[in-house]
């Protein structure tokens, strides 16, 4: 904007009232006038003694003039009053442009009044009397412009018409001084106008501000009465001694108290009664602070309701009740609150039992270890888990879960979180300064109380636990390790038979080095052809003459040396290379039947592999490839086959029987031994296992136990395999109660094939010996004991 737009917006600005425009304009010409009203008595009693003055001054000499000049004040002056004795109990409201001329023709009489007076007046009069002359003509002038400044045009017409009659005085006196003074009373006038209009438009600015603030303040106020009526939240105003002073009926509500007693609250003691998170309240009240969104519970259990608080102090001048205080608001955050509590108990607990799920038990021990607190982990697995899911649904499964959780929970003891960490895998967190029960015996405990039945509808079920136990120790870094601590145990007591606890060693950690050492180096040995089949004789137990020999896998690495079947097929079933090494055990076993004409060749089956979708398709396969008929395979499994699904298990042994293949039950005795699986599935043999062989010679019991198996397979059709004979004695003994073959070191040790051949024909043998034992692993010092296998490498 330049310079001339800018005086010419300043104009303007200073008569923009003097046009009709809009209400704001006429209520803010309502208040000019109205404070104008306001002077109207001392301005008109000034003038009036103003005119007696100049009375005293001019005397007779001023004549009839005089008396019309003092005549037309009073009339002006007397008007000014009645004016404003008939308004003097009527606010002003709005006033129109015309209103505003007319108090503007008022001043300019008045001003003309004056004028006249100097003009008739000064030039005759003594020089004292020109001083008082002169000095009531600039005090009205200067009094007159200010008080009217508020209407502007009536403050220049009053001013200038009393310089105008001033100027026109000096002109009449002659003297050359008063040409200065005139000069010097321009400048005045003129200054004194500029500043009235300044004054003018200033306060006319201030007045549109503070109609705009008040048009403001009502929409808020309609803005925050709808919000009152219609929003959960609720506005409150406090004094200085905490006193409520803005009442609503929402605050009513949301405080339970009647409207027309809210005046009794005292808001900071009303909280600190209620709830007992209010310190931080409280503390940002007796500072003066402000706070926000500041969260407090009030109530316990179902009633709880939750509330946000924001408010800040407010200076006196601005407060309801006259002094310092508050205002603020309540923001009910109820609901918000539960679906946040929701979240957080969806994070922290398990869905389906309600205990702490992993994350929240990891919290837990990760904090007790930050704070050096000792405590013990122990690491909970359902034992035959698996087949209650397979068998019976996964809902009934599921309530098997829950039952199991609140059997763990009967037993904790202050100090003790229970918690489930996926599947059937559970854990008790013990932190109790003084538990009634030692770990192991709480371990034994969960095991017994797990080993009872659990009724679910019409069924009966029963699983088992076993239990790994590590201590929170301080040299542990972190709670991952802990964790690590309580599995390594956990898999020690399942290996070592389940439904037992086992306390973690540091051994076990060296021999789950070694696990994940064999794991890494199995599937490199696979793609390297590092594995071998050996076979051992199977012989007539009275001719000796050889009917079929056993395939059992051997591993030879370069680094780690001769590894024992006992330790990597295991591996192989975690890691889940047991199928492609089951795979590589058929194919080769059944290559080398093509060259052992006229005897059977027997092939150990891991469990997992027999229930592998397609199994038997692909030992029909294998078969034809192979050109070996499909009564020379003999394939082996264990009763633990039963154990986890019987009915599909006996459905595959079915398919095989149908095929043609002979499938035989090893290790018979040691596991799980039913009646009820030989009733199901005529096996072709039944393989006595080399613990009862080995006692034929020492225990009669022995003798009545294989003597009884013997005669049981007869009856039920079944041929028997006396395994792990090894001397003449007991060679004599098994051909005493008729056992159909035997197989062991008495006869002939593993070997590979070359040499089998060499055997077979009588040759000798010679060159290293196999004397691999599956059945003792390299860390039986370190009590990782396994229940006997033979699959791929029982040597007998």
């Amino acid at each position: 904007m330049t310079h001339a737009e800018g005086i010419w917006d300043r104009l303007r600005r200073t008569f923009e009232l003097y046009a009709d425009g809009d209400a704001e304009s006429a209520r803010i010409r309502g208040e000019h006038l109205g404070q104008l009203v306001r002077l109207t008595p001392l301005l008109m009693a000034a003038n009036l003694v103003a005119g007696g003055l100049v009375w005293l001054a001019v005397g007779r000499a001023g004549g009839f003039w005089l008396a019309g000049w003092l005549g037309l004040l009073s009339l002006l002056a007397v008007l000014g009053i009645a004016g404003w004795w008939a308004r003097r109990h009527r606010p002003v409201g709005q006033v129109s442009s015309k209103g505003y001329r007319r108090g503007t023709w008022h001043a300019a009489l008045l001003g003309l009044c004056w004028g006249l007076a100097a003009a008739w007046w000064f030039a005759p009069a003594s020089p004292a009397e020109r001083v008082l002359i002169a000095t009531l003509v600039t005090g009205m002038l200067s009094a007159g412009a200010f008080a009217l400044a508020m209407l502007p045009w009536a403050s220049l017409a009053y001013a200038w018409l009393i310089v105008a009659g001033a100027l026109l005085a000096l002109w009449r006196a002659g003297d050359s001084i008063f040409l200065a003074v005139a000069v010097l009373l321009l400048s005045y006038a003129s200054v004194v106008s500029l500043a009235a209009m300044a004054l003018a438009r200033q306060s006319t600015a201030l007045l549109r501000a503070r109609l705009s603030h008040a048009r403001q303040q009502q929409v808020v106020s309609l803005l925050l009465r709808d919000f009152e009526e219609n929003a959960s939240d609720a506005l409150w105003e406090t004094d200085a001694a905490g006193h409520l002073v803005h009442r609503s009926a929402r605050l009513a509500g949301l405080l339970g108290v009647p409207q027309d007693r809210l005046g009794e609250v005292r808001l900071p003691q009303w909280f600190a009664a209620r709830s007992k998170e209010a310190g931080p309240l409280l503390a940002a009240w007796a500072l003066g602070r402000p706070f926000r969104d500041l969260k407090l519970q009030l109530g316990r259990g179902e009633q709880a309701r939750w509330w946000a608080l924001s408010a800040k102090p407010i200076a006196a001048a601005d407060a309801a009740s006259g002094g310092g205080g508050w205002r603020g608001v309540i923001a009910d955050i109820t609901e918000a609150q539960r679906f946040e509590n929701q979240l957080r108990l969806q994070a922290e607990q398990d869905a389906l039992t309600g205990l702490a799920n992993r994350r929240s038990l990891m919290n837990a021990a990760q904090a007790a270890m930050s704070l050096g607190r000792p405590g013990w982990l122990l690491s909970i697995d359902l034992d035959h888990f698996k087949v209650v899911n397979d068998s019976s649904g996964h809902s009934t499964g599921d309530e098997v879960l829950r039952v199991v959780a609140g059997r763990l929970l009967a037993l904790v003891e202050e100090g003790d979180l229970v918690g489930r960490l996926g599947g059937d895998e559970f854990a008790m967190l013990r932190l109790g300064a003084s538990p009634s029960r030692a770990p192991q015996a709480m371990a034994a405990l969960i095991i017994d109380k797990l080993s009872e039945p659990i009724d679910v509808g019409p069924k009966r079920l029963h699983v088992g636990a076993s239990v790994g136990l590590a201590r929170l120790d301080p040299g542990i870094a972190n709670v991952e390790d802990l964790m690590v601590n309580a599995d390594l145990a956990l898999y020690d007591a399942k290996r070592s038979g389940r439904g037992r606890s086992v306390v973690y060693a540091s051994s076990l950690g060296a021999a789950s080095r070694r696990m994940h050492t064999v794991e890494q180096a199995l599937r490199e040995g696979l793609e390297h052809g590092q594995f071998e089949l050996h076979f051992q004789p199977k012989v007539d137990s009275h001719s000796l003459q050889a009917l079929g020999v056993e395939a059992l896998m051997r591993w030879e690495h370069p680094v780690l040396g001769s590894i024992s079947p006992g330790e990597f097929i295991p591996a192989a079933e975690r890691c889940g290379l047991i199928h492609e090494l089951g795979a590589l055990a058929l194919q080769q076993a059944c290559l080398a039947a093509r060259e052992l004409p006229g005897l059977s060749v027997a092939v150990n089956v891991s469990p997992l592999q027999l229930m592998e979708p397609g199994f038997v398709e692909s030992v029909e396969r294998v078969l034809v490839r192979a050109s070996v008929g499909p009564s020379r395979l003999h394939l082996e499994v264990t009763e633990s086959l039963m154990l986890e699904d019987a009915q599909a298990a006996l459905r595959r042994l079915h398919a095989l029987r149908e095929l043609g293949v002979q499938v035989a039950l090893d290790d018979f005795g040691t596991g799980f031994s039913s009646l009820a699986y030989l009733r199901a599935f005529p096996f072709h043999t039944l393989k006595i296992d080399r613990s009862f062989v080995r006692s034929l010679t020492e225990h009669a019991d022995a003798r009545a136990i294989v003597n009884t198996i013997v005669q049981m397979a007869g009856v039920l059709g079944m041929r028997t395999v006396a395994e792990g004979v090894e001397t003449e004695r007991e060679l004599a003994v098994i051909r005493a109660i008729r056992c159909d073959e035997v197989q062991g070191y008495l006869v002939a040790r593993p070997m590979p094939l070359a040499k089998l051949r060499d055997w077979l024909a009588g040759r000798p043998i010679t060159g290293p010996v196999d004397d691999v034992d599956s059945r003792v692993l390299p860390w039986r010092l370190t009590q990782l004991t396994s229940p006997p296998t033979t699959m791929f490498g029982g040597d007998v």
